[in-house]
């Protein structure tokens, strides 16, 4: 997602800070600026990180008073440059001024001014005023056409399979995303995962992306996840087009489901990451999730969105990569 906003800026920070670096630690990090470090509401994080409300307004207003823009410098400097994580710290500004560079909303003035401070030397001046701005900045993904979203009728059709199905089949499977050729900042997390799992397979204590063309089966195996996350990622986006806002996300029972089918066999031992790894894709690509509505919705739901929404919880820190600390 080449957008500006708190999500996908925090999703940045957090594939290069040092543990505690899931979701509640980076919001509670980042926003203690203007919280005074008051600990966030936990559904309030979920639903930032996933894109699904906008920050909180009396966040929005506290991040333009003197207090907070005068002390904003210090703060970053302190609590965020000092504790990130020394192994991939240099991934940071590439990745931040990429998401900057791409995002067409935002005017060339600002894009010169944010990224004039985009260097080491000036590391925390550029993510206390990059972050100021992302505040201000929708973080909400806006919906599809209204008339698509569910209505009453669905709901009062759930005993009747007849009227059921007939309804769901007006529901196609959404377009299918583009997978960018470049690793977009809400894949950070998993990707960085998937490239520890193939660096644990071969006994090396890092594999950097671009090192992935020296291993054809690795580099075979990493498009393929990446092909799976984005046909996650469609049935996301789409989820939100067919059920809106309602109560429960369908996207995120899908998530539970799979989660609660795959992590029994991800507990399990393996000599290495990338084992790991292709045990739980081929538990994901059985298990059957049919408390989630999506997988009614024809040709919606297969394997490899079940595979892809592995990834998304890797995303979520919900399932915490694919190495042991012990392999």
């Amino acid at each position: 997602m080449s957008r500006l906003c708190f999500g996908t800026y925090a999703k940045i920070l957090q594939s290069v800070m040092q543990e505690p670096n899931d979701n509640q630690a980076i919001a509670d990090l980042l926003l203690g600026l203007m919280t005074d470090n008051e600990q966030v509401i936990p559904k309030v994080v979920s639903r930032l990180f996933n894109f699904k409300q906008e920050v909180p307004k009396a966040i929005v207003a506290e991040a333009s008073s003197p207090r907070v823009v005068q002390g904003a410098y210090k703060y970053f400097n302190e609590k965020i440059v000092a504790f990130l994580n020394p192994h991939n710290k240099d991934e940071l500004l590439p990745h931040m001024t990429k998401l900057i560079k791409d995002d067409s909303t935002i005017t060339a003035d600002k894009k010169k001014a944010l990224l004039g401070k985009a260097t080491p030397e000036t590391l925390a001046e550029f993510l206390a005023d990059t972050f100021l701005y992302a505040l201000h900045r929708p973080n909400k993904l806006p919906t599809g056409d209204a008339d698509k979203k569910i209505s009453s009728e669905l709901i009062a059709a759930l005993n009747d399979i007849e009227k059921l199905q007939e309804i769901l089949s007006r529901f196609p499977r959404p377009a299918a995303l583009e997978i960018p050729e470049e690793v977009e900042s809400d894949e950070l997390t998993y990707v960085t995962e998937l490239l520890a799992a193939y660096a644990d397979a071969e006994g090396i204590a890092y594999l950097p992306k671009e090192s992935l063309t020296q291993y054809p089966k690795y580099k075979a195996d990493f498009e393929r996840r990446r092909k799976d996350y984005y046909a996650a990622e469609t049935i996301r986006r789409g989820s939100r087009d067919v059920f809106g806002e309602k109560d429960p996300d369908q996207f995120d029972v899908l998530k539970d489901e799979t989660y609660d089918g795959v992590i029994d066999v991800h507990s399990q031992d393996f000599p290495h990451g990338f084992a790991r790894l292709n045990k739980v894709m081929a538990q994901a690509a059985t298990i059957r999730v049919d408390k989630c509505l999506l997988s009614r919705l024809p040709d919606w739901i297969g394997a490899s969105e079940k595979k892809g929404v592995c990834h998304i919880l890797v995303n979520d820190k919900r399932i915490r990569g694919w190495v042991a600390n012990d392999e």
